[in-house]
């Protein structure tokens, strides 16, 4: 079964770890929604369909043509998320309140790998940095079953978001109202979004959250927005093709779970080691480190919209 960093945490077996990783989820919405699996060993093998069967009618006599889905095998390997964080000694000896300076330090170090493992959730592509895990742009390609381009044609290197465009992502996947699914997305696609809503007279409903406040949502889908959401893709044919370099970005319907989108980790979750006193300065470190990976089971609960322009208005 696959567990949230919150829940995982209850199992943390120090408190400076059980704080660090407290601190890790309250920094990030959707980081607090990604389960885990713990996992034996450096990876984990798993079978998904890369084309569906088919049934059909016959007339009687009919001879039945067999129709098998093809299945691949993938393989999330745990790749190695580490900082090093140091404490100077001479600040802990002359300031008053030690646990500050903890604090100051766990806050930077939370920082640093709250970035780098949701820029990787996002943006991670294996095959041209085989030191980090594939993300969601990398897992989410399929045109017949995940991915609609922003543009019809896709003749385009960005086209503004139509919301016919984002409904033709939604039906690609089950309306089957998952309690774990997201919409994720920029904050600017969000305002570009309600933009639109407010021009017709109407506006996001707002649904309950695990988190007290009542979150935005379309089509009872709530939407998380991240700042790991770019505005600044480069899109080819109204497709994704980079992070940076160009005015587009994407939109995420993403459904966690253990058979769904699903980070993978080592036995000891998120880990804190004390390495000691440096000997080339006068500080103590502290190591971070998470084995980590990302993968993605069904094909069919988790789609994109990618190459959406955000310097033009969402229509209808």
């Amino acid at each position: 079964m696959a567990l949230t960093l919150t829940e995982g945490n209850k199992y943390s077996r120090t408190e400076l770890q059980r704080e660090f990783i407290d601190r890790l989820v309250k920094a990030d919405k959707v980081m607090s929604v990604i389960p885990f699996k713990t996992v034996l060993g450096n990876s984990l093998t798993y079978n998904t369909f890369t084309t569906r069967s088919t049934a059909n009618w016959y007339d009687v006599g009919d001879t039945i043509t067999e129709s098998t889905p093809v299945m691949a095998q993938a393989t999330a390997v745990l790749r190695q998320l580490m900082h090093d964080m140091d404490i100077n000694e001479f600040i802990k000896r002359t300031r008053s309140n030690i646990a500050d300076v903890r604090s100051e330090v766990l806050n930077e170090g939370v920082t640093v790998m709250k970035e780098t493992f949701m820029d990787a959730f996002i943006y991670g592509d294996n095959s041209s940095n085989a030191k980090q895990p594939s993300g969601l742009q990398k897992l989410i390609t399929s045109t017949t079953y995940n991915t609609a381009h922003a543009g019809v044609t896709g003749s385009g290197t960005g086209t503004a978001l139509s919301m016919a465009r984002l409904d033709v992502a939604l039906d690609l996947i089950p309306d089957d109202g998952a309690p774990s699914r997201y919409m994720l997305m920029s904050k600017k696609m969000r305002t570009l979004i309600g933009t639109y809503l407010t021009s017709i007279g109407s506006s996001f409903p707002r649904v309950p959250s695990a988190w007290g406040v009542p979150l935005d949502s379309y089509r009872n889908i709530p939407i998380l927005t991240s700042d790991f959401i770019l505005n600044t893709e480069t899109a080819a044919s109204d497709a994704y093709t980079a992070k940076t370099g160009g005015s587009s970005t994407s939109i995420f319907v993403v459904t966690f779970g253990d058979t769904d989108v699903c980070g993978i980790q080592g036995t000891n979750n998120i880990e804190l080691e004390p390495i000691g006193q440096l000997e080339t300065k006068d500080a103590e470190r502290v190591r971070a480190k998470w084995y980590v990976s990302l993968m993605m089971q069904n094909l069919r609960t988790s789609v994109k919209v990618d190459g959406i322009l955000t310097t033009g208005a969402v229509t209808a």
